[in-house]
C-alpha cells in the first residue's frame, strides 16, 4: 500500500452525482469493480452500507469486522475503511452531505450519537433480526422509488425517509438498556457533550478531570456514565481519541514522530512512543512501516 494511495473521496466524485444524496446497490459496485477489493480509503460524506447478504470482512479505522447478513455499518466522514468481499453481496450504500442533513432538518443528535456514527474508535455494525429486516426494506425501497421517480421535492422525500432509517436504527441499538426516559436523555445529552468536547481538545486535554471540569461533574461521575452506556470508561475515550488521530496522521502525513508527538499534546517524544506502543504493542515508526508495506 503506497501512501499516496490512500485518499479522501469527494461527494462530487461519484459517478452522475447531482444531489446532496445517493442510494447504490452493493451488487452494482460490486460489479462495477470486477468483485476486487478497493483501497483503503476516506470520504468527505456520510455513508451507510446495509449489507441484506454478504461475507467478507470491512476493515474501519485499523478494526476489522465480519460481514454478515443483516448488518448496517454507519461511517463517519473521515474514517478510513475498507470493503473486502469473499462474494457479490446484496445490499444497498446510502451517501450524503451535512448540507443533506441540514437542508432535511436531521438533527445532530442523531448523527453525534454513539450508538450510530463513530468518528473515532469501535464501529462495529448495526444487526437485523429478519422481524425488523421487513421495515429497512420497506424504507429502502420508498428512498429507491422516490430518488429514481420523483422531479419535485426528491430530496425532501428522501431525507424524510433517512431521518425514519436513523430513527430506527438509533432504536434498535442494543446500547440502550435504561427505561427511564428521563435518565436516558440527560446521560445521552453528557455522553454527548463529552464526544463534542473530546473532538475539540483531544490535542491539549488528556485527563478525564479536564472533561468533567468544563463539564461541571466530576471525574468519577463521568467515567461511570460514560462507562454505563458505552461499556468504556471516559479515559478509554481520551485514549481512543488520540491513539485514532495518531494512527491517521501517521498514515496520511510525513510528520516525524517528534512533530506528531507535539501536535497531540505531548511534551516528550518519548511519553508519545510510549503510550502509543503501550496501546498498539508497535511503535509510531513500526505502525507507519506495517501500514505502508502492508
Amino acid at each position: 500500500m503506497n501512501q499516496k494511495e490512500i485518499r479522501t473521496y469527494t461527494f462530487n466524485e461519484i459517478d452522475g452525482i447531482q444531489s446532496m444524496f445517493v442510494l447504490q446497490r452493493l451488487e452494482d459496485l460490486y460489479n462495477g469493480a470486477h468483485g476486487e477489493s478497493d483501497i483503503p480509503h476516506r470520504h468527505d460524506y456520510y455513508t451507510i452500507i446495509f449489507f441484506e447478504k454478504g461475507n467478507g470482512t470491512h476493515i474501519i479505522d485499523f478494526t476489522e469486522y465480519s460481514i454478515e447478513n443483516n448488518s448496517i455499518y454507519f461511517l463517519f466522514p473521515g474514517q478510513m475503511h475498507q470493503v473486502k468481499p469473499a462474494s457479490e453481496p446484496k445490499g444497498w450504500t446510502l451517501k450524503f452531505t451535512e448540507e443533506f442533513l441540514i437542508a432535511n432538518s436531521i438533527p445532530d443528535k442523531l448523527i453525534n450519537d454513539i450508538y450510530l456514527f463513530n468518528d473515532y474508535g469501535q464501529s462495529p455494525p448495526l444487526s437485523i433480526s429478519e422481524t425488523q429486516l421487513p421495515v429497512y426494506l420497506n424504507i429502502i425501497s420508498q428512498i429507491e422509488l422516490f430518488s429514481n421517480s420523483l422531479e419535485n421535492y426528491m430530496l425532501e422525500a428522501v431525507g424524510s425517509l433517512v431521518k425514519l432509517f436513523l430513527i430506527q436504527s438509533n432504536n434498535l441499538c442494543s446500547l440502550h438498556k435504561q427505561n427511564n426516559p428521563q435518565f436516558l436523555e440527560t446521560t445521552n445529552h453528557l455522553l454527548r457533550t463529552f464526544k463534542n468536547l473530546l473532538n475539540k481538545h483531544y490535542a491539549t486535554k488528556h485527563k478525564v478531570s479536564d472533561y468533567a471540569d468544563m463539564l461541571a461533574v466530576t471525574a468519577d461521575y463521568l467515567n461511570k456514565i460514560v462507562k454505563s452506556i458505552t461499556g468504556k470508561s471516559a479515559k478509554d475515550h481520551i485514549q481512543s481519541k488520540i491513539i485514532t488521530e495518531a494512527k491517521r496522521t501517521l498514515l496520511f502525513s510525513t510528520l516525524s514522530n517528534k512533530e506528531l508527538s507535539y501536535e497531540l499534546g505531548f511534551v516528550e517524544a518519548a511519553h508519545f512512543n510510549n503510550f502509543f506502543k503501550k496501546s498498539t504493542g508497535l511503535t509510531p515508526t513500526e505502525f507507519r512501516t506495517s501500514i505502508l508495506l502492508s
